[in-house]
């Protein structure tokens, strides 16, 4: 049944809004209702609290009077005929940089409007009529939605923290010492591509992939790859997004093979040195800085993909932006049994096998399946919070990949968490396989711009080093363009647990900046030698 439009009712108390039998402010004293309620919510620090509904802004000011630092206010309205009345009434609140009018219910736009507002710990609704009774699930939705860009938000953040420095560093290493003629811009194929992670599920896909012959492309994330060479399953490339230098013995099964590397550029050097056969130099934007700006406008051969975190998640982004066939998925579960969390021969597998005695039987994997925060999403699985949202971030790519026609087809068996590809059976699997093997050539890899790249590496290196230099400068003067200078070497703090403190120029984080300018300094000028 159609819902009843809704209508002004003039009242004593000041304009109410009524929809058929519902009345979304008091029919007597609609504002001072709306204000009351407005002075019984109970306020926090860093929260950002969503107006659902904001109709007059009955109440808003009493809000803001008493709002608390680091919070803010974002009104969303998602009855249409309600979203001029906001509009209007917002008028009143331009100015303040507390609140803000959403400009649409879709719950990405409303995400990034509030992230323009400020950084929140949380998230919270506010009811000050009974608007959101005509779109409950709407709202809903776009709490989830703000609840999951906080959370990212501070998951990068602590991400930064941990590895921002190391990300710089290896950025810089890799610059100096590519051999960049080996770079390439990435192949476009028209053929069939098989993912492989080395979550659990890759075991029983072993025997199908052995089966497979050159037609199909077996593409593995870099802790899959030594577990599917050592298995004896061909890998045509690898793909790499780990900055510290566990990941070699990943690659040591391969031995002198030549397989494709997709190599992001902040990965560990020793990753370039051991893979050896041709590549493509990715470049991730892992934070909002003025040195990924400067980067991408070096003219160096980078292919820039987006900052998705995950190696399998980046996988997947590849396997469906430059192949045409379909997609299969094997061991990229975002889950794992009980005690068993990566496929047999991976570098956990052996290194739990290595550690066995009479009286130790792999407890590191137990103890990782039950840790806090860890959840079973399905009978005998576990997950946790990061997993699942590298699964959400998969479920995207994947939609994404599906949308103009694009075929992804699950190999993993029951075994992870659910992501938009058809479930399908090995037999079923080399069914599709042979139908797709008449589709068309596989494509060449492109043209790279390599005999400018090294001149192009250090040329970008030493600006930096100026800037660095500097900056250092600068800071034991205190010239006029320390602020300019900071904005532009803004990597140099980024990991820093308080980076606004720095850009407020407050001078025990700038003292901190500035021992930051000397490892720098080193840094890129070892980069050069």
């Amino acid at each position: 049944m159609r819902r009843p439009d809704p209508r002004i009712v003039e009242t004593s108390g000041g304009r109410s809004i009524s929809c058929g039998q519902l009345w979304l402010y008091s029919r007597y004293a609609p504002k001072r209702t709306a204000e009351r309620a407005a002075l019984a919510v109970e306020l926090t620090e860093d929260t950002l609290y969503v107006l659902e509904s904001p109709c007059f802004m009955y109440g808003v000011d009493r809000i803001l009077e008493r709002l608390p630092p680091g919070s803010a206010v974002i009104g969303v309205e998602l009855v249409p005929e309600l979203l001029g009345l906001a509009l209007e009434s917002a008028s009143e609140f331009a100015g303040d940089p507390r609140y803000a009018l959403a400009s649409s219910g879709d719950p990405s736009t409303v995400a990034a409007q509030a992230r323009a507002l400020g950084a929140f710990r949380r998230v919270a609704a506010i009811n000050l009529n009974q608007g959101n009774a005509l779109a409950q699930e709407g709202y809903a939705r776009i709490l989830a939605a703000l609840n999951e860009d906080i959370s990212i938000f501070w998951r990068n953040r602590v991400s930064l923290m941990r590895m921002g420095r190391l990300w710089t560093r290896n950025l810089f290493s890799n610059l100096g010492a590519l051999d960049w003629s080996r770079a390439s811009a990435p192949a476009r194929r028209s053929g069939p591509v098989v993912v492989c992670g080395a979550g659990p599920s890759l075991d029983l896909a072993l025997p199908f992939l052995r089966s497979l012959d050159a037609g199909v492309h077996v593409m593995a994330c870099d802790t899959a790859s030594g577990a599917l060479a050592r298995a004896g399953v061909r890998v045509d490339s690898v793909v790499c997004l780990e900055a510290q230098i566990y990941n070699v013995a990943d690659f040591l099964p391969l031995g002198d093979r030549r397989v494709d590397a997709y190599v992001d550029l902040s990965t560990h050097p020793s990753s370039f040195r051991a893979l050896g056969g041709p590549l493509t130099v990715l470049s991730s934007r892992w934070a909002d800085c003025a040195l990924l700006d400067r980067l991408s406008a070096a003219g160096l051969p980078l292919t820039t993909v987006p900052p998705l975190g995950s190696v399998g998640v980046l996988a997947l982004h590849l396997a469906a932006s430059w192949f045409g066939g379909p997609l299969f998925i094997a061991g990229l579960d975002f889950a794992f049994p009980q005690g068993r969390t990566h496929c047999a021969g991976s570098p956990t597998d052996l290194a739990e096998y290595r550690s066995d005695t009479r009286t130790y039987r792999r407890d590191g994997r137990w103890a990782v399946s039950f840790r806090d925060g860890s959840f079973s999403p399905a009978p005998g699985l576990r997950s946790d919070p990061a997993l699942a949202m590298y699964a959400r971030l998969a479920a995207r790519e994947l939609a994404e990949f599906g949308a103009p026609g694009g075929l992804a087809y699950d190999l993993r068996q029951g075994l992870g968490l659910p992501l938009p590809a058809r479930p399908t059976g090995f037999d079923e699997a080399l069914t599709i396989l042979k139908i797709a093997a008449r589709s068309g050539p596989v494509a060449q890899r492109g043209s790279a711009e390599a005999g400018h790249g090294s001149s192009r590496a250090r040329a970008f290196l030493e600006n930096e080093l100026d800037l660095a230099l500097r900056l250092r400068d600068s800071l034991r003067s205190g010239s006029t363009d320390t602020r300019a200078l900071i904005d532009a070497c803004d990597y140099m703090f980024l990991h820093f647990p308080d980076p606004e403190r720095v850009r407020n120029l407050e001078q025990d984080a700038l003292n901190r900046l500035a021992a930051e300018t000397l490892y720098w300094q080193g840094r890129l000028e070892g980069a050069l030698s």
